[in-house]
């Protein structure tokens, strides 16, 4: 071999390459950022735009279809969701993932430019943004104190906000619950109408009266100097004094109709913290920052201002996402440090000598500290998926050298040198290694490639195996041969106090290998019953995997669950305020709960509830939340939501149908029969349907003959009721530090009933004063309070979640009686959304994945074998990982699901590594002179010590992922539990069924090249 020989002849040169990987892979760790999940760009844009005072029905006519009308004319969009509540309008665009989201969202804008004058001219400028995945709260704080709210407002404002958005790699500081500064203009409306004064009037003489605007430039010599009006307020009480017209030569000013206070915008949300009244605030960093870093900044800057608060202000913690992801980066790191040190504890009791399982082992950390410089190069990250790659692949990482230093010492045993002991033993095995290697890198490079969203995620996991296992391979033909020219002898020493014992272990083992080239040429005599054995148990194992529970990823317990409780649609934040208040004096009798945070607001209540940690407490979180729900459901007026923060959905629902249809009546009528059949479904709770009869409301219709014949405009009407009763910013109000809006809306006395609207006036084309009342009437209904679109046709979403049943029971069960008590009508659509469509479509493309890597295992192994036929010998023992894999996720109780299938696929390179060494060598005895079955017998014998090794070194590097219990330990344990079993039972089975299968295929070329020969 090339590489052997360079290194056994130039020992320093290959030192020199080593050394300057070593350094490359540390420098690139330090620089790595450290993150929870890879960055990902995923091409999906945002439109909200806001119309105040609209109900959704308008918004949904006059701006939501024309939105949706427009995006979906853009190249590669695949889904465009909206959603419409009173006053604004929000459109998702998805776009197919090949997409960059820079140039979605851009074309986004242009086509927004496009139809911006057919919309409505009252409204905000539209909104677009990008979902950026990356881009998420690291840190959740409230902040409580024993002043008003408004006060604490004011410090959390200039204390805390302003100072945070500062730090590199802060994003945004968001805040809720707090009082944020308004001037208010509060109107007369007697003094008003005695006054004969108008909204337009007023709204015109403040905005005339309060400037501050550039007007030009002029040149002083060779100086340009800029020109400013400005007649800005400096005091509130000002605004008093503001002229808004003149009546029979007398000065009407704004003190005359109204009063004005220095006050805050209406709240439309509250925070707790404990039952407490707080100001929450969330920190969101920076796309494609180091989350790690930004987090150790936050925490600097939080004490550093803690030092500056008030005497009772308290910053509470209210969720630190940058601890779970440290938490979960060090537990995988501890089960590689745990893997590799058993990984090598079994090289070490095989080998019975301290110099070759060192040479062994230095490929684990030269492997895996060379592959975070090939992880820089490609631009990863440290985050969980790439991790955990490498801890999945510290069994293979030794596997190479295990297998290379195995058959040097062989070739050591029988006489030779040091130096020619390593040539030769590299060079017969050389090419077995390389196939062996390619074929886990066929195996892994298809997960790089799957389509999809969970694609995406996995383009990591993928390469960074790939590129892991190759370095391996590069070092096991430089740095292996080399050391062990250089440190092996033929005159091997016994280990102290233990060596006994080892030698012991490995006469044993000789006998197991004396015993198996029995068994084995049992095995070939008697071929038919060999190969009914294994295909018997995969059948059997086939059945026993309808037992298994399927699902999405595992939910992880971090000791977070999230609660949401949706309210009716005219419910008051006052009310949604009590029943917070409720649902808190409930979810406190649980002894867990640490502590509470809650954001209300009029018809969503969400609480986000810290336990104790899962090593401090006896019950899972799973059985904690089905005790708080059994406890909550008693509160009346809430439809419930309760999940582990921790799931794969989030705070989201785990369960969601979609009901689409252009029949708006039907649609809600089926679609409340398929709420009624979920609700019936065992293991149904949470039941959730997004329709509403809606809230009240009253419409004042303009009567257009009236109106027409007395010269008032429609849209007068309309913006002078929306300025008394609703509100409408006029000016603004600078200070030295700050910008306020100023509001005006009619004192509240003049507009708490219908009895109000008594007394409005407003201006006809000849400035006559029109009661209201002249020109509308009052029209009582019911209006939506939220409408959801889907691909641009209504729909209605349903959610649930499950409990004490399997995902795959739960929705197989709803299938069958949905299809028998409420089948979808033809124009109708019911389809899945959630994580069940995430899950079909992973699943799928792990299916795409398993079958190229078997593909390209097949190719690998007819480029190394030379024929197309041997590799069918090796193709058809893949199956029977499946039956270790099955049992492996029985006992440990796991869910067939993303993970555990990856660990399936993984399994294939796996089982075709050992079957390669088998064959490899037996075609070597063959073309050597010795007869099929003597050539198949003597491979086993010399080929079982690396194969048992080689299995029981990645068993045991996997057995600590099993078994872990730290931070994000629930998703990895089904894969390695799948691993673990596949290996198990795939080594002892392979191991006979490959010999067996190989003589048929033999016979049947000898056949076929005996009825040609005669042809």
């Amino acid at each position: 071999m090339f590489l052997s020989d360079v290194s056994l002849k130039r020992p320093v040169f290959i030192t020199v390459i080593i050394i300057a990987l070593l350094a490359l892979g540390a420098i690139s760790y330090i620089n790595l950022p450290m993150d929870q999940l890879p960055d990902v760009d995923m091409p999906t844009v945002s439109v909200r735009i806001t119309q105040n005072g609209a109900d959704p029905d308008q918004i949904e006519s006059k701006i939501t279809k024309k939105v949706e009308d427009a995006v979906s004319q853009i190249s590669g969009v695949k889904h465009v969701s909206s959603t419409i509540i009173e006053g604004v309008s929000s459109t998702t665009i998805s776009f197919a993932l090949e997409k960059p989201s820079a140039e979605a969202m851009q074309e986004v804008k242009d086509k927004l430019s496009n139809i911006r004058n057919s919309l409505p001219r009252d409204i905000d400028d539209p909104v677009v943004s990008k979902f950026d995945a990356s881009a998420s709260a690291i840190f959740s704080f409230a902040i409580t104190g024993s002043m008003s709210n408004k006060e604490l407002s004011q410090i959390v404002d200039d204390n805390l906000v302003k100072k945070l958005q500062t730090i590199n790699g802060v994003g945004a500081v968001n805040t809720s619950g707090e009082e944020e500064k308004e001037v208010h203009i509060k109107l007369n409306k007697e003094k008003m109408n005695s006054l004969n004064i108008t909204v337009s009037e007023l709204t015109n003489g403040l905005s005339a009266d309060n400037i501050n605007l550039s007007s030009g430039k002029v040149s002083s010599g060779d100086t340009q100097i800029s020109l400013k009006t400005n007649s800005s307020i400096k005091k509130v009480d000002d605004f008093l004094n503001v002229l808004i017209t003149k009546r029979n030569g007398s000065e009407i000013k704004l003190e005359d109709i109204a009063t004005v206070e220095d006050g805050s915008k209406e709240k439309s949300s509250l925070s707790f913290y404990n039952g407490k009244e707080a100001i929450g605030i969330d920190i969101v960093k920076q796309s494609n920052s180091n989350t790690v870093q930004v987090a150790k900044d936050v925490k600097k800057e939080i004490e550093s201002i803690k030092k500056s608060l008030p005497s009772g202000v308290k910053i509470n913690l209210v969720a630190d996402n940058s601890t779970s992801i440290i938490d979960s980066v060090k537990d995988v790191q501890q089960t590689m440090i745990e893997g590799c040190i058993l990984a090598v504890i079994v090289v070490f009791i095989f080998l019975k000598n301290v110099a070759s399982t060192a040479i062994s082992a230095v490929s684990i950390p030269v492997s895996i500290i060379t592959t975070f410089a090939v992880m820089k190069f490609m631009n990863f990250t440290l985050n969980t998926v790439s991790l955990m790659a490498l801890s999945l692949a510290v069994g293979l990482l030794i596997d190479d050298a295990i297998v290379v230093i195995e058959n040097i010492v062989r070739h050591l045993n029988m006489g030779k040198s040091p130096i020619q002991a390593a040539k030769d033993g590299t060079s017969e095995i050389g090419l077995a290694v390389i196939a062996t290697t390619l074929a886990i890198v066929a195996v892994f490079l298809p997960i790089a490639m799957i389509n999809g969203m969970v694609g995406k995620f996995l383009v990591q996991f993928g390469l960074t195996v790939a590129a892991s296992v190759l370095v391996s391979l590069f070092v096991a033909f430089t740095l292996v041969p080399m050391l062990s020219a250089k440190s092996l002898s033929s005159k091997e020493k016994e280990v102290p106090i233990i060596g006994k014992y080892l030698e012991r272990f490995n006469n044993s083992f000789d006998n197991l290998s004396r015993a198996y080239s029995k068994l084995l040429k049992w095995a070939l005599e008697h071929r038919i019953v060999t190969l009914m054995i294994p295909i018997g148990l995969l059948v059997l194992s086939l059945l026993l995997a309808t037992q298994l529970k399927t699902g999405f990823v595992a939910a992880t317990d971090n000791g977070q669950i999230a609660i949401t409780a949706d309210l009716d649609a005219s419910s008051t934040l006052d009310n949604a305020s009590k029943i917070d208040k409720d649902m808190e004096a409930v979810i406190k009798k649980n002894k867990t709960v640490q502590y509470i945070s809650s954001t209300v607001q009029s018809n969503k209540i969400k609480l986000n509830v810290k336990i104790s940690d899962k090593k401090d407490r006896k019950d899972s979180i799973d059985e904690i939340i089905v005790k708080m729900r059994q406890d909550l459901v008693n509160i009346p007026g809430i439809n419930l939501s309760i999940n582990s923060a921790g799931g794969s959905t989030g705070s989201g629902k785990s369960v969601q149908y979609h009901v689409q249809g252009s029949d708006f009546e039907k649609l809600q009528k089926y679609a409340l029969k398929v709420e009624k059949v979920m609700k019936n479904t065992p293991g149904a709770v949470d039941v959730g349907i997004t329709y509403t009869s809606g809230k009240p409301e009253v419409k004042l219709e303009v009567d257009r003959d009236k109106a027409g014949d007395l010269g008032v405009n429609p849209s007068t009407v309309s913006s002078t009721l929306n300025t008394l009763f609703n509100g409408t910013v006029v000016s603004q109000y600078e200070t030295e530090k700050d910008r306020y809006d100023v509001r005006m809306q009619l004192e509240k006395n003049d507009r708490k009933d219908f009895g109000s609207l008594q007394g409005i006036y407003v201006t006809s084309t000849s400035g006559k004063m029109v009661p209201i009342d002249q020109v509308t009437k009052k029209v009582f209904s019911t209006s939506s309070s939220t409408i959801n679109r889907y691909d641009k046709e209504r729909e209605i979403q349903l959610s649930a979640n499950y409990a004490q049943v399997a995902q795959s029971n739960f929705t197989k069960a709803f299938s069958n009686k949905l299809k028998s008590e409420a089948p979808t009508p033809k124009d109708i659509k019911l389809s899945a959304g959630g994580s069940q469509d995430q899950m079909a479509e992973s699943m799928g493309g792990l299916a795409q994945a398993l079958l190229m890597g078997v593909l390209f295992i097949f190719l690998v192994i007819a480029a190394q074998f030379e024929s197309f036929v041997d590799p069918l010998a090796i193709l058809l023992s893949l199956p029977l990982a499946l039956i270790g894999a099955i049992l492996g996720l029985l006992v440990g109780n796991k869910e067939l699901d993303m993970m555990s299938a990856i660990g399936v696929i993984m399994l294939m390179g796996l089982v075709t590594k050992n079957a390669i060494l088998l064959i490899d060598f037996a075609k070597q005895n063959y073309s050597k002179g010795m007869n099929l079955k003597e050539a198949l017998i003597n491979a086993g014998h010399t080929r079982l010590r690396p194969i048992i090794m080689t299995s029981l070194a990645m068993i045991f590097g996997m057995i600590p992922t099993a078994i872990a219990s730290g931070a994000g330990s629930e998703q990895r344990a089904p894969m390695a539990f799948a691993i673990i079993g596949g290996l198990i039972t795939s080594t002892l089975l392979t191991l006979l069924f490959v010999p067996v299968v190989y003589t048929y295929l033999n016979d049947l070329k000898l056949f076929f090249r005996k009825k040609f020969a005669k042809g």
